[in-house]
């Protein structure tokens, strides 16, 4: 009788498993022959509000009009700055900028110029691995090294993070490295009466100008090779009631004599004639809130302290000038200076009847900036200049009661002011607690390449999932000349790639497969009369069986493996490293593993 051999076994549902898993590739591309052919992009940008048009050869006012481009690909450096813009710092939120992780790890800014590399798809794969991407590059005599911290961050380990000032405790903020956005160019700085913000326990608050300011650079940072500007600062354009004012807050009622509190600003003088000038203070002004009576409504006006009898158009009032006018005040910031040669700063407080103070002495820094740092720490209050402590080593003890309700003051105590100098300041931070004499260095830190004045690290940003890295800080190191990309530069970054393991166990029966697939195995039987050859050895293939096979003699041995789907069609092959007999009366199984 015929044997007929088996070909298909089907294979359970549940023998069949994938297994998704991340592999991580390295890319390393570097300046060296670099072109846009390789799929990767390097492109500058620089802000402008308003881009000039795009004029064809037949447009009206042809040929007047001219961009920075990017030479390898001719893209206008404007455009590309308000496309990185508008995808992520813009709206600086998860619910519309792109490719967020974690707000409240990840720091965003974008300065006025940028530098941006990106990545094509097949040269990453899904995305880059988090914490992988690192730059080093050489801008004329500085070498930058940025490395990815992981949360979308590009730090700069050479500015030393683990000596900032405690963020958490840092309850108030004040910068103007944003107001650029004021205008049309970052090269047409000017004037502004609205737009100022602040930090206040974290939630971001429009402050209120009266007068107006002039937006100028700020901070200068400073080397054995450089002295430039870095960021923004601001200056009262006129004299006559230009101030800040911040509405009181509970918050400002932690500077006491019991309580641990800092105060740190940069400031510096920008007349080079003598000055006499008021910068920080809290007890003319305050906002009150009083009922309309003309349209039933509530609202709110500023009141001026309308009992000053000494000195009301005085940049300031000194000690005995709050002592006599019984004014109660927590603060108040004073400096005055000789031309170009020193400044001195004073801080005092004053309960309403007795005032202290506390003073540097004279800096020998006075046509320039400083950074001036006042602490409080167990009742002994101490003021410093540049991270170091006033050069008359004056310190003092605040009065028992100093709290009020009036608004904090930048700037003219009062409208009354009729006579002033000019000043610029910046990066205005308070704390509730006593930072420590490492922390304030870090504060008053501006050299040039570990500079810590605007306590971050972050230098840029790295997008994974859109394979962009953007570079883009108010410190000049990194965007002097042509940018991170621009001159020697090499980066390294890891591609995320899934890869499936696929397992499929293959069920191979005692009572199947027995038989081998192989033709010669057949046999035709003749017609008439038994074959001559008993071992059916000559005889050409057919529909029987010889012997041999049948009896057992010779058996079967695997070597391929094949699956096929429902439709009999083959979708994989799996080749053994060696053959393997099969056994009739063992069950056999065997797993066939594949990965794309």
């Amino acid at each position: 009788m015929p044997v007929i051999p088996t070909v298909f076994q089907p294979i359970r549902s549940n023998d069949y498993q994938q297994r998704p898993f991340k592999a991580y590739k390295r890319y390393r591309v570097n300046s060296a022959g670099f072109t846009t052919g390789s799929g990767y992009f390097r492109h500058n940008a620089i802000y402008r509000k308003v881009t000039p048009h795009i004029l064809s050869d037949t447009g009206e006012g042809s040929g007047t009009l001219t961009y920075p481009i990017n030479s390898e690909d001719n893209t206008n450096q404007h455009v590309i700055w308000n496309a990185i813009d508008h995808k992520y710092y813009r709206n600086n939120t998860p619910a519309y900028a792109a490719d967020f992780l974690d707000v409240e790890l990840q720091q965003r800014f974008l300065w006025h110029s940028a530098s941006i590399f990106t990545a094509p798809y097949g040269q990453v794969g899904e995305k880059i691995k988090h914490g992988t991407f690192n730059i080093t590059s050489s801008i004329g005599d500085t070498v930058i090294n940025l490395s990815d911290d992981g949360n979308g961050n590009l730090y700069d380990p050479i500015i030393d993070s683990t000596k900032f000032a405690s963020s958490s405790k840092n309850f108030f903020y004040m910068s103007f490295n944003d107001l650029y956005r004021k205008f049309n160019d970052y090269d047409e700085l000017g004037t502004i009466s609205s737009g100022i913000t602040y930090r206040l326990n974290g939630v971001k608050k429009s402050a209120t100008i009266n007068g107006s300011f002039v937006v100028k650079p700020g901070i200068e940072v400073t080397s054995s090779n450089y002295r430039v500007a870095s960021g923004l600062s601001v200056r009262p354009d006129i004299v006559t009631g230009t101030n800040i004012q911040i509405p009181h807050h509970d918050k400002f009622d932690r500077f006491g004599k019991c309580d641990d509190w800092t105060i740190s600003l940069w400031h510096r003088s920008a007349t080079t004639s003598n000055s006499f000038e008021g910068i920080l203070s809290k007890w003319a002004v305050k906002t009150e809130t009083y009922l309309d009576k003309i349209d039933g409504k509530r609202k709110t006006r500023k009141v001026e302290n309308n009992n000053l009898t000494n000195h009301i158009d005085v940049p300031y009032y000194t000690g005995a000038d709050l002592e006599a006018d019984g004014i109660r005040t927590p603060l108040q910031l004073t400096y005055s200076g000789s031309a170009t040669t020193h400044v001195e700063y004073v801080f005092l407080a004053c309960d309403g009847t007795n005032a202290v103070s506390v003073t540097t002495g004279d800096v020998s820094k006075g046509y320039g900036w400083n950074h001036v740092c006042i602490r409080n720490s167990a009742q002994k209050l101490e003021i410093f200049v540049n991270g170091v402590t006033g050069s008359g080593g004056t310190h003092g003890v605040l009065p028992d009661h100093t709290i009020n309700m009036a608004d904090l003051i930048f700037g003219n105590t009062t409208s009354k002011r009729t006579d002033g100098r000019m000043w610029d300041l910046a990066e205005v931070r308070m704390y509730d607690y006593a930072v420590l004499d490492t922390e304030m260095e870090s504060l008053a830190n501006n050299n040039y390449t570990s500079a810590s004045c605007y306590q971050t690290n972050v230098a840029g940003n790295v997008f994974y999932k859109n394979a962009q890295a953007v570079v883009s800080s108010p410190l000049p190191k990194y965007n002097s000349g042509s940018g991170v990309f621009g001159n020697t530069w090499n980066l390294d970054y890891r591609g995320t790639h899934t890869i499936y393991e696929n397992e499929c166990l293959v069920r191979v029966p005692k009572g199947q497969f027995n038989v081998t697939m192989n033709p010669t195995s057949t046999y035709r039987p003749a017609t008439v009369g038994e074959p001559c050859d008993p071992n059916q050895a000559n005889m050409p293939p057919g529909e029987l069986r010889k012997s041999l096979f049948v009896s057992g003699t010779l058996a079967p041995y695997i070597t391929t493996i094949g699956l096929y789907n429902d439709n009999a069609e083959m979708i994989a092959t799996a080749k053994l490293a060696q053959p393997i007999q099969k056994n009739p009366d063992v069950d056999m199984n065997f797993v066939v593993r594949w990965d794309y």
